[in-house]
């Protein structure tokens, strides 16, 4: 599994590259992986509006265009509100928020929420048509320097709606549960 983010400019401006995703056996690539790229631009002194484009990886995979919301909600929730417009017609939206909890100075732990709707199926993909999965999860890290933070966690992932049933009909399970370790870095 993977998940990069970088960016390049300043508060006045940024491009994001972002990319996520998770390969299991033999050659699946799970449906949610892909890849951004995306122009933030501040809109207030805690939120950015996003302007950009996606790309899926894998069979099915299409092109989307990408106009997001992503800032510090109250009480300091990182909040990432994205709609997306396939080049196919279909429409598609993901919430992520992430919430982190100081432990210690050093020892933090890290909390986060996936969820990815989607206005019309993708049979290549075994994507259903409205909720297509939620992900909840976990992570303890440990900041050696602010720049390099060690961690391990658990994540929870349940199917929903169409995307469950083609899940089920497949003979894969509608609920997955993972350990995680990694590192987070930034320079």
């Amino acid at each position: 599994a993977w998940s990069v983010q970088a960016s390049y400019g300043n508060d006045h401006g940024k491009l994001w590259l972002r990319s996520q995703g998770l390969k299991t056996t033999g050659d699946e690539i799970d449906p949610a992986a892909g890849g951004e790229v995306l122009w933030w631009r501040p809109a207030t002194a805690f939120w950015g509006l996003q302007l950009g484009a996606r790309q899926d990886f894998g069979t099915g995979g299409r092109s989307w265009l990408a106009v997001g919301v992503e800032g510090i909600s109250p009480f300091w929730f990182d909040v990432q509100v994205t709609a997306y417009l396939s080049d196919d017609g279909g429409l598609g939206a993901r919430l992520k928020s992430s919430y982190d909890i100081l432990l210690t100075n050093r020892l933090i732990l890290a909390t986060g929420l996936e969820a990815n709707l989607y206005g019309k199926s993708n049979e290549e993909r075994s994507l259903g048509t409205g909720l297509g999965n939620v992900e909840i999860g976990v992570r303890l890290r440990y900041e050696w320097q602010r720049k390099f933070a060690p961690y391990v966690g658990y994540v929870w992932e349940r199917s929903f709606a169409g995307t469950a049933d083609r899940r089920r009909a497949s003979g894969d399970p509608v609920s997955e549960y993972r350990a995680v370790a990694g590192v987070r870095m930034w320079w």
